[in-house]
């Protein structure tokens, strides 16, 4: 039983490519589901690419895991503020709902049960490009008459021909203002921009929200993606994935064969509150946050990622929560196929957690940006109120000792700590340690 003390999760609401909703997307981790394939299944405006795309320069940039025939409208209200919502906003709304609804929380607010001063949200996001065809018509009004861009033109191309309320759609912190507008919430409201930690920092936030006594439930969660136009051409540090048959063993983290990254889309969010305050209302907890801990340090030259950061993060967090690495049960790997990267945190994980058997979402949904680790800590969540250890996705060759960390099946949990990792390769990381509840 958790202490009245304790903060815990009432409310769960995942939104990615392998299943929506809570039961929907664990039924698919534990059949071992992947959306990983071509991009021509995508189902929004999105870039596709062209018949021929296996024959063109790296192919393999035409990967992804895409939620197809998600309808925003259903989940949206009011549906008025669709016009001003990407698609990172929509997905982000519609795990809120998913969430709200789980702890009938927006219900609550909306009956005045809750004073909306004392509700708090606080997302995790990224930078917001949009497509680059909203820009369409203001770039080509921006050629001179020999056809060249003049960028001194731009602006007044820009103001006549890119809709006026073009930026509320892609600002970051517009999912948490959506959502907390929905229900009329009142209390703090505030987004943190940090790359792949950023939720697992917002977490971290959101626990600080409720111990400093400035809220008493809030709402925690965000959204990304890794394949809209911009992000297809502009991939930063993340390398490029090999084109293997069948094409989901194209993304394969913590295998010797992992060259690259697959992208993807995926929004999450969780209410958080004290245990004291759930009982009231008559929630059932799903899971305690036991800790929540960030740590940086400077990966050495050429490297991506820090173990040194993610060690010391595992260590912190397992200080906090006052557990030894025997109690973990699983670790939520942030593995992700890019060599260095997860060379990094199976390094940290020798070091400090050396038994537990690891889950890597990454190769079922993609990397989805500032969304990954939602999904991750949603993951933790429902490993403990399932009491499973769900398969490990994984796909290739384990490195040599690693072979009994990856699981093809699901396994009884039988320990009451889940271990949830997110780290960037600039070298910040991120630990959270889940409780049974």
């Amino acid at each position: 039983m958790p202490r009245s003390s304790d903060v815990v999760v009432t409310g769960v609401g995942p939104v990615t490519a392998v299943g929506i909703g809570a039961e929907s997307y664990w039924q698919s981790l534990s059949r071992s589901l992947t959306a990983i394939g071509s991009l021509e299944r995508r189902t929004d405006d999105g870039p596709k690419p062209a018949p021929d795309w296996r024959s063109l320069p790296l192919p393999g940039a035409w990967l992804g895991a895409p939620i197809v025939d998600f309808v925003g409208e259903d989940f949206v209200r009011p549906r008025k503020a669709l016009k001003v919502m990407s698609r990172e906003l929509q997905t982000a709304f519609a795990a809120s709902s998913l969430a709200m609804d789980e702890c009938g929380l927006g219900e609550r607010v909306r009956q005045g049960d809750l004073a909306p001063d004392r509700v708090a949200t606080v997302f995790g996001s990224e930078m917001l490009y949009g497509p680059s065809s909203e820009l369409h018509d203001a770039m080509e009004k921006s050629r001179d008459e020999r056809g060249e861009y003049q960028l001194n033109r731009f602006g007044d191309a820009a103001m006549r021909n890119i809709m006026p309320l073009w930026m509320l759609k892609y600002l970051p912190n517009m999912p948490a203002c959506h959502v907390g507008i929905s229900i009329g919430a009142l209390g703090a409201n505030n987004t943190i921009l940090a790359g792949d930690v950023s939720i697992t920092s917002a977490l971290i936030e959101a626990v600080s929200v409720l111990r400093r006594g400035i809220a008493d439930v809030v709402i925690c969660g965000g959204s990304g993606t890794m394949i809209d136009s911009t992000r297809l051409v502009y991939r930063g540090d993340f390398p490029v994935p090999e084109v293997v048959d069948p094409l989901e063993n194209s993304c394969c983290p913590h295998a010797t064969e992992a060259v690259g990254v697959v992208g993807g889309e995926a929004a999450g969010a969780m209410v958080l509150e004290f245990a004291s305050a759930a009982e009231r209302r008559g929630v059932k907890p799903l899971a305690v946050i036991a800790a929540g801990v960030s740590r940086f340090f400077a990966p050495h030259s050429g490297q991506r990622g820090s173990e040194a950061a993610i060690a010391n993060a595992i260590t912190g967090a397992l200080d906090q929560a006052g557990l030894t690495p025997e109690a973990i049960g699983l670790v939520v790997s942030h593995g992700m196929g890019d060599p260095l990267r997860d060379a990094a945190e199976r390094q940290a994980l020798e070091r400090t957690v050396p038994a537990a058997p690891l889950v890597m979402p990454i190769a079922s949904i993609g990397h989805c940006g500032a969304g990954t680790a939602a999904i991750h800590l949603i993951t933790g969540v429902l490993a403990l109120t399932h009491r499973q250890v769900p398969p490990s996705q994984f796909r290739g060759t384990a490195p040599k000792g690693w072979e009994s960390r990856f699981r093809s099946t699901p396994t009884p949990l039988t320990k009451d700590a889940v271990l949830v990792l997110a780290h960037t390769s600039q070298g910040v990381a991120n630990a959270v340690v889940l409780r049974s509840a």
